[in-house]
């Protein structure tokens, strides 16, 4: 353990860097003002300061500083230190892009992607994104996959997308982890292919990808480029269920149910069918509700069933809405009262 005065010696030298660095930014040194920034947004050796950061990255930003004119690009983009505004973000990552700059292409091609302060425009946003990508930026690289995959602003073609995850995965992009292990699992029928399609959805659920951990778990279920493993399914669902992902909470209430990997118990199974139907996830709605007309883990509850029928009826469920008329008959008029009140409060959210 360290001592008390390591941290105040500490301190004391950044605050002393920190005194040094503004004498330099006020001299109109870029790279000062840029590294001052940095230092009043972070909070290191002074007080945190948004505004004073967004400041003083505009005046290296206007001396031609690519970093600040990026960084100021983000604040502007984000409303950080300043009043957002997307369009003026667009100007100084423009202006970082065009002298090679590779997050601010990135940002660029993010921009146009999303009509955000300009057009929406799928062809120059994978324009800037291979700029960016060739460069070696892995979050381009992602980008660019993406867009290869989807077919937005290029031609649709799987190899390139494969391609450009790699890229970016190998890079460490979570992201693009998560969607290469998707992209090689769609199309693996030997099992090396699978394996590598497994490797990759590890490697991104070890750093808590939480679709990757749902997949992850699929595979182990399945036995498919990993051993056959309920109980290390069930663990990796949990885990993922624990994060608020409600895919992995429905699949694991299932389980617990089913007995899959867990023990059976109906109790534990409905309560992770409420938490991912609350969220808004259909199938969870209808089991959860199917649970409450069976008194599976939950007290027998009509009122309650039809509630959770109706929510998942009106999102698009036609077993959900054939479930809600066999019992409908069933309430009286004060528990539809009732079960009404409670689907027109409903509100799906996610806690946390």
């Amino acid at each position: 353990m360290k001592s008390p005065w390591y941290g105040k010696l500490f301190q004391h030298a950044a605050e002393k860097d920190f005194a040094a660095l503004r004498q330099r930014a006020e001299q109109g040194d870029a790279e000062a003002q840029y590294q001052l920034a940095l230092r009043l947004g972070a909070g290191h050796g002074t007080s945190q300061n948004h505004a004073a950061a967004a400041e003083w990255y505009h005046r290296a930003a206007e001396q031609g500083h690519a970093e600040a004119q990026n960084a100021l690009g983000l604040c502007l983009d984000e409303g950080t230190g300043v009043e957002r505004d997307p369009a003026e973000a667009i100007k100084w990552y423009r202006k970082a892009a065009e002298q090679g700059h590779s997050a601010a292409q990135n940002n660029l091609g993010l921009s146009h992607r999303k009509g955000e302060g300009v057009p929406k425009d799928l062809e120059e946003a994978a324009r800037w994104f291979r700029l960016a990508a060739e460069q070696g930026y892995p979050d381009a690289a992602y980008s660019l996959g993406l867009a290869y995959a989807r077919g937005e602003g290029v031609l649709q073609d799987s190899a390139r997308a494969v391609k450009w995850l790699h890229k970016a995965a190998e890079q460490g992009e979570v992201n693009a982890m998560h969607r290469l292990a998707r992209e090689l699992h769609k199309k693996a029928e030997k099992k090396a292919e699978f394996r590598e399609a497994a490797r990759w959805y590890r490697a991104a659920a070890d750093k808590d990808h939480l679709d990757a951990m749902y997949y992850l778990a699929q595979l182990h279920s399945d036995g498919t480029g990993v051993a056959e493993n309920f109980v290390e399914a069930a663990a990796w669902l949990l885990k993922a269920a624990e994060q608020f992902h409600a895919p992995s909470q429905f699949e694991l209430g299932r389980r617990h149910l089913a007995g899959q990997g867990v023990p059976p118990n109906p109790a534990e199974g409905a309560k992770w069918f409420r938490r991912a139907a609350d969220q808004g996830h259909v199938p969870a709605q209808l089991q959860l509700g199917r649970c409450y007309v069976e008194g599976k883990g939950v007290p027998l509850d009509f009122t309650r069933a039809y509630r959770w029928f109706v929510i998942a009826a009106n999102l698009g469920s036609k077993d959900a809405a054939i479930e809600r008329d066999k019992i409908t008959g069933t309430l009286t008029g004060e528990q539809m009262a009732e079960a009404k009140k409670r689907i027109a409060e409903f509100t799906p959210q996610r806690p946390g």
